[in-house]
């Protein structure tokens, strides 16, 4: 009986919890349009006109942060190829916005993750240096260049899609919520990779890191996409400050609108997850992304 009873206290207890995180997010995705216009009309020099041109980055932006959410891939998977193909932008102004939108939408989605899935906390003890190495190599030392986006992209993006079908398709090896001490310096050496990638072509260390963890360390699907994702949100935050600070700085004219739409397709991806079916959704995006590559390739090819 005292059992029971302490069952329900604890049952009463989560719920209670739930409904006011349920809360505290309803109230952050109202106020936030409303910030972002207040702050957008503030500093705009014209802001209707800018609207009516820019509109379609806030559905790239919703789109890209539920690619990026669900498979820790990125963003950019989407950013990128829209602002070269549909805007004609240069592909390091590309990069730029690219990483700008995914530091606020992984972090959205990180948090998101946060509230529900377990990290894999030792993986950011060996994982953090190494994509900090890898990332400020790939833009402080050997600068993104267009000839490098756009030859890089391609290959990028058709092993990342593969990559994502290979974890979806697998047999979990294990329900572990923690790495092994022996997967150390192989992880750094992974992170180190996907860093540099990221500060090539904005994706890579968050899905390199989700795979593997599930394929090689044994680490549960869940745990593993939440940790990648977390990882890219880093990544990508620190990079979005040395373009900031040292690169020229990010084109936030075009970047404010994708990080409108990134915000709500954070929290659009795990509702879509539980519909649709997070498999399916996985797949779908795989093979956009092996497309996405094989234009790019093709594209690269004609230059």
């Amino acid at each position: 009986m005292i059992t029971s009873d302490m069952t329900k206290i604890a049952e009463s207890s989560d719920c209670q919890s739930q409904n006011k995180r349920l809360s505290t997010k309803k109230a952050f995705l109202i106020a936030y349009p409303l910030l972002w216009l207040a702050i957008y009309f503030a500093l705009a020099p014209n802001p209707i006109a800018l609207l009516e041109m820019r509109w379609p980055l806030i559905l790239t932006g919703l789109v890209g942060a539920i690619i990026g959410n669900l498979s820790a891939i990125g963003g950019g998977l989407v950013f990128i190829p829209v602002m070269i193909f549909a805007f004609h932008l240069p592909p390091v102004v590309a990069l730029k916005i690219a990483l700008a939108s995914q530091s606020f939408g992984m972090t959205a989605g990180a948090i998101g993750w946060l509230g529900k899935t377990p990290i894999c906390k030792k993986t950011l003890f060996f994982a953090i240096p190494g994509l900090l190495a890898g990332a400020s190599i790939s833009s402080l030392l050997i600068h993104p260049n267009p000839l490098l986006i756009k030859g890089l992209f391609g290959p990028v993006s058709i092993a990342l899609g593969l990559l994502i079908i290979s974890t979806s398709l697998a047999k979990q090896k294990s329900s572990s919520e923690t790495i092994d001490l022996k997967w150390a310096l192989p992880l750094l050496g992974v992170s180190f990779i996907g860093g540099l990638i990221s500060g090539w072509v904005a994706v890579g260390e968050g899905e390199v890191v989700a795979a593997f963890l599930m394929l090689a360390a044994g680490i549960n699907s869940r745990t593993s996409i939440a940790t990648g994702v977390l990882l890219l949100a880093i990544t990508s935050i620190y990079l979005t400050l040395i373009h900031q600070i040292f690169l020229g700085g990010i084109p936030w004219d075009y970047a404010c609108f994708t990080i409108l739409g990134c915000v709500y397709g954070a929290s659009l991806a795990p509702i879509l997850g539980r519909l649709i079916g997070e498999q399916k959704l996985k797949i779908t995006f795989a093979s956009i992304a092996i497309l996405d590559g094989c234009l790019f390739i093709y594209q690269w090819l004609r230059t």
